[in-house]
C-alpha cells in the first residue's frame, strides 16, 4: 500500500470538477446571452410589426408592414400580415372607387330628377315650378338694383279646335313648335315657361313696359305669319305687364299679366294688350 496526502489524492478530481463547473457556467452564460439576443430580436420585430400595423390602420401615407426575419414563425407572421394588408388595401381602394362612382351616379340622378321636376316634358321648357324659382330670383335682382322687369303671357287662340279637328298628337306638335319659335326669338337672358295647356309665360329682365310691348307685338305677328305644317295659320294673344316700384310679389305681377291677356282675348285675339 502507498500512502499520500488527501489533497494530492483528489487533486485531479477537484480539477475535473472545477473544469466542469467552469464549462457549465460558460455554457449557461452563452446560452443566456443567445436567448437574450434572440428574445431581443423577436421583441424588436414584434414591436415593429405592431407599430406598422397601427400606422396602416390609421391610414398613414406610405405605411407598410415590414418583413421580419428574427425566426421562421415571425417571418411567416410578417409575410401573412403583408399579404393580408395589401389585399385589404386593394379592397378598400376598390370600395372607395365604387362609393365615388355610386355617389356621382346618385348626384347625376338627383340632378336629372330635379331637372324633370322643373321642366315641362312636352316642350322641354320650364314648368310652373321651375318658372317660379327663376321669377323669385329675377324679382330679387330687379328690386336690389332698381332695374325694370316685365312679363308676357301668351295663349294660343282657339286651341281646343285644333285638338278637336286634328287630334291631340297634332296639338302637341303645335305646342312644341310654339315653344321653339318663342325661344328662338327671345334673348338668352329671357325665361320662357309653359304654365299648362296652351299658355306660356315669358320673363324679361332689364326690360321696361314699352320694350316688352314691342316684343309681345313682334311675337304675335311672327307666329301669325308662319303657318304650321299640319294645321295652317295659328294665332296667339298676349298680355304684358311690368314690375311696379312698390313691393309687389310674383303672384300680383302674374295676376296683372293674366288680366292683360284676357283683355287681348276679349278684344278679338291675335294681339297684345298692356296692363301697367
Amino acid at each position: 500500500m502507498a500512502r499520500q496526502p488527501v489533497q494530492a489524492a483528489f487533486a485531479e478530481a477537484r480539477d475535473a470538477a472545477t473544469l466542469a463547473l467552469g464549462l457549465g457556467v460558460a455554457v449557461a452564460l452563452a446560452a443566456a446571452g443567445l436567448a437574450w439576443f434572440v428574445a431581443r430580436r423577436l421583441s424588436e420585430d414584434l414591436n415593429a410589426l405592431a407599430s406598422a400595423a397601427s400606422a396602416v390602420e390609421a391610414g398613414r401615407p406610405g405605411a407598410t408592414i415590414p418583413l421580419a426575419t428574427s425566426n421562421r414563425e415571425v417571418y411567416r407572421l410578417s409575410s401573412s400580415l403583408i399579404s393580408m394588408t395589401q389585399r385589404l388595401l386593394r379592397m378598400n381602394e376598390e370600395m372607395e372607387a365604387q362609393v365615388r362612382r355610386r355617389t356621382l351616379e346618385l348626384q347625376e340622378a338627383n340632378q336629372e330628377l330635379d331637372r324633370q321636376a322643373r321642366s315641362d316634358p312636352l316642350t322641354g321648357l320650364l314648368n310652373r315650378r321651375g318658372f317660379g324659382a327663376q321669377m323669385q330670383f329675377a324679382l330679387a335682382l330687379a328690386r336690389r338694383g332698381g332695374r325694370p322687369l316685365s312679363l308676357i303671357a301668351l295663349d294660343a287662340d282657339h286651341f281646343k279646335r285644333i285638338n278637336d279637328r286634328y287630334g291631340h298628337d297634332v296639338g302637341d306638335q303645335v305646342l312644341r313648335s310654339l315653344a321653339r319659335r318663342l325661344t328662338a326669338r327671345l334673348r338668352e337672358s329671357d325665361v320662357v315657361a309653359r304654365m299648362g295647356g296652351e299658355e306660356f309665360l315669358v320673363l324679361l329682365p332689364d326690360t321696361d313696359l314699352a320694350m316688352a310691348q314691342r316684343i309681345a307685338d313682334e311675337l304675335v305677328h311672327t307666329i301669325a305669319s308662319e303657318p304650321e305644317p299640319e294645321v295652317g295659320p295659328i294665332t296667339v294673344s298676349a298680355g304684358v305687364s311690368t314690375l311696379r316700384p312698390d313691393a309687389e310679389g310674383a303672384d300680383t305681377l302674374i295676376r296683372r299679366v293674366d288680366e292683360a291677356l284676357y283683355a287681348a282675348k276679349a278684344a278679338g285675339r291675335n294681339q297684345a294688350r298692356t296692363l301697367a
